[in-house]
């Protein structure tokens, strides 16, 4: 396994075991802490409902004060109470109901069919003697009753918790009730917020697991691409090194060697031939010699950085007639390799063109760097050509055509502006390379070596 792929599985396994750990732990304590929350909740909103049932029914007692405690017991004082203890209710679902000490119903709101019935034997759905249990406990003082009858809203038999209070002057059992479910449902929902926030926390360590991973990754990767580029580099080095100090070296020797031969062939007539093939061959030495040292520059510019290597391009391009200027602005050096290779091909070409077609007196080459941008500028003060001739002569421009093409494989654009009327001259080669963003912060946080 590969230094890079060690580092990537000794970092996120233990990363990823820590977070599942951390997140049982959280899972756990929260249901926990919710168990904890429902067992206090329950008695205590419990215990609100009860004290809401009986301030109820305290305020119905006193809606018929006046009436109850007149010392009156005819039959228009008791109706006139009754009267007003069916208009009272707090709720869709909240009524007041009187019953009398045998078990006749004598006031529901909800349910005025049943007035007048005598339902002491009635007994809910569990078969709980719901009338006996409630006229028992008014006889007791007053208190709380539990049992099951039908909701008026849903007409769905569920537990209903009522509180009821004697009125014995006038043989009555007053009460109310509040219906269980929507205990059930109140502490449901608090329950179900609970869960929320518990998945909550649980998607939140999820992508923290998950950004962990990816930034393990990434590393994994810039260090692989670091590698790569160190390995490269150092390879670079050692051909450049042994183009430099062995082959260059022995072309040298073989030239001067020829070079040698001519001037003794140039002393005899008859050895003009054989002067002349040997010219031949010195010039096509000399032109290995300068392609194997381009070469060798090439590999060094990659070594060495952009900008030091077209400052050293300029200086072995420059002629007595005509001098190259070279400027670097800003910071140019964290792009990759590849654009690099491609910003020195297209100095080089522009340099070569320069030197061979323009008759220029000077030239200026430019390199400026920005967050968004790289842009690499030749300048001439020569000839210039009619650019038209891109568009009728497609023989013409041979190497600015493979400097566009160099270009659009790194997503870069190439102008070239040459005006040739009387009063400007020269031309201007413009090469931009945009940096995105993301290449931009991954130069930034983990420059190249």
């Amino acid at each position: 396994m590969k230094l890079r792929q060690k580092i990537i599985v000794f970092a996120t396994v233990p990363l990823v075991l820590a977070l599942c750990i951390f997140a049982f732990t959280v899972y756990h304590h929260a249901t926990e802490l919710s168990k904890a929350q429902q067992e206090v909740i329950q008695p205590a909103f419990r215990a609100s409902k009860q004290a809401e049932l009986k301030s109820y029914v305290t305020l119905a007692r006193h809606s018929i004060a006046h009436l109850y405690e007149s010392g009156r017991t005819d039959a228009a004082t008791m109706n006139a109470a009754k009267a007003i203890l069916t208009r009272l209710d707090y709720s869709e679902d909240g009524y007041f109901f009187v019953y009398d000490l045998k078990g006749t119903l004598l006031v529901h709101s909800r349910r005025p069919e049943l007035i007048g019935r005598n339902r002491l034997d009635y007994k809910d759905v569990n078969g709980y003697p719901t009338i006996q249990s409630l006229i028992g406990r008014a006889n007791e003082g007053g208190g709380y009753v539990q049992y099951a009858t039908e909701k008026p809203t849903t007409k769905v038999p569920v537990l209903k918790l009522t509180y009821v209070i004697p009125l014995p002057e006038w043989g009555w059992v007053i009460g109310t009730g509040i219906y269980l479910d929507d205990v059930e449902n109140a502490l449901a929902t608090v329950d179900a917020q609970v869960s929320s926030n518990n998945f909550d926390t649980m998607r939140w360590i999820g992508v923290i697991a998950f950004l962990g991973v990816v930034l393990v990754v990434a590393s994994g990767l810039v260090l692989s691409i670091n590698e790569r580029h160190a390995a490269r580099v150092e390879e670079q080095i050692r051909l450049a090194g042994e183009l430099h100090d062995d082959i260059c070296q022995r072309l040298v020797y073989v030239g001067l060697q020829i070079e040698t031969g001519i001037i003794q062939l140039g002393i005899a007539e008859q050895f003009m031939q054989a002067q002349h093939t040997f010219k031949r061959a010195a010039a096509e030495l000399n032109k290995i010699l300068k392609d194997t040292r381009n070469l060798s520059r090439k590999f060094y510019s990659d070594t060495t950085g952009l900008a030091p290597s077209l400052r050293q391009l300029a200086r072995n391009m420059q002629t007595d007639l005509t001098p190259i200027d070279f400027t670097a602005v800003d910071n140019t050096e964290n792009l990759s390799a590849s654009v690099k290779e491609v910003l020195f091909r297209v100095a080089q070409g522009a340099l070569r063109n320069v030197m061979e077609h323009a008759a220029a007196s000077q030239v200026w080459m430019r390199l400026e760097g920005s967050k968004r941008q790289v842009v690499l500028t030749i300048r001439d003060n020569g000839t210039g050509f009619d650019t038209n001739r891109f568009d009728s002569e497609p023989e013409f421009g041979v190497s600015l055509r493979n400097m566009k093409k160099r270009m659009k494989k790194i997503d870069g654009h190439l102008d070239i502006n040459s005006p040739t009327d009387s009063t400007t001259s020269g031309t201007t080669i413009t090469a931009t390379v945009p940096i995105s963003l993301l290449r931009y912060l991954l130069n930034y946080f983990f420059p190249k070596p």
